[in-house]
């Protein structure tokens, strides 16, 4: 084990979308975040956390693997929600050894979603790019989570509750590094969208759980593209639901503008305005 491990990101850009919301879209329109993925290499392989759900991104995606001269071994999913598993089937297919992991639980929604097509029909609907539309189901890690890099140890980590019930994030040891899915955002408004109380102040145990991990790297899968990978994201984090449950919970809830407005005014730096609206109009604020 002669190497070190390295890390970069590909970074798709925001993608429109088609909302059949009864309110004004924001300045430029609906849009999904800006959304990165995570290449973690060694000397002749890699391995790449989470894929990306455009037909258009997952092409490029796979150019810019090949282009790094890296054999890719595994695909690890960090949850089960399509925009993070979607792309697989394209990378399969550009690159047919590669070995496609997740945890049981993400395994098993997957699976799930395999046979009813519902998010896949409903992200469909609203993203104005075309999607692929195979699902590829992951493998579920060993019990100890770890995926083999050249000797190196990658671990998929379970936690649980995220802006979906189960979660986890890929945990690099020697670059004391994690990557964390959507557990965190960087600089890039946070779904709340059918989040409960408890809901979120589960997630907020799950932030805080790797906080006490110290990670010096911190790889968000919707950042923006300047925006440093450090453990700054997870306490910001933090803080925006934090925020967002004392406004939810209210009695009375502020209106739907008032909501945007107070989430905004604490944290103005944030790119994907959509999520935010998109958040306030699902928990039914007017």
């Amino acid at each position: 084990m002669g190497t070190t491990l390295t890390m970069s990101t590909f970074d798709a850009p925001a993608r429109p979308l088609n909302i059949p919301l009864p309110i004004d879209p924001p300045e430029g329109g609906w849009t999904w975040p800006p959304t990165s993925v995570t290449l973690i290499a060694g000397e002749d392989d890699a391995v790449l956390i989470d894929t990306l759900p455009t037909v258009e991104d997952s092409a490029e995606l796979a150019d810019w693997i090949e282009a790094s001269g890296k054999r890719l071994t595994h695909v690890f999913i960090t949850h089960a929600h399509v925009d993070h598993y979607l792309g697989t089937a394209a990378l399969k297919a550009r690159f047919p050894g590669v070995k496609v992991v997740s945890t049981a639980a993400t395994a098993r929604f997957i699976a799930e979603e395999q046979k009813t097509r519902r998010d896949t029909t409903a992200y469909a609907a609203i993203f104005a790019d075309d999607i692929v539309g195979e699902i590829v189901i992951p493998e579920a890690l060993p019990a100890d989570g770890r995926i083999d890099l050249e000797g190196h140890d990658i671990i998929g980590v379970p936690t649980g509750q995220s802006d979906l019930s189960e979660s986890s994030y890929a945990w690099v040891p020697e670059l004391s590094a994690a990557v964390v899915g959507d557990i965190a955002y960087n600089d890039v408004h946070v779904p709340l969208f059918e989040s409960s109380s408890e809901a979120r102040r589960g997630w907020i145990a799950t932030l805080r759980e790797i906080q006490s991990r110290a990670p010096q790297v911190v790889v968000a899968s919707h950042r923006k593209t300047d925006a440093v990978n450090d453990a700054g994201s997870l306490a910001k984090t933090i803080e925006y639901v934090e925020l967002g449950d004392e406004l939810l919970s209210a009695d009375p809830r502020p209106s739907l503008a008032e909501f945007v407005a107070r989430v905004v005014e604490a944290d103005p730096s944030r790119a994907n305005v959509t999520t935010l609206i998109y958040s306030g109009a699902v928990q039914g604020l007017r």
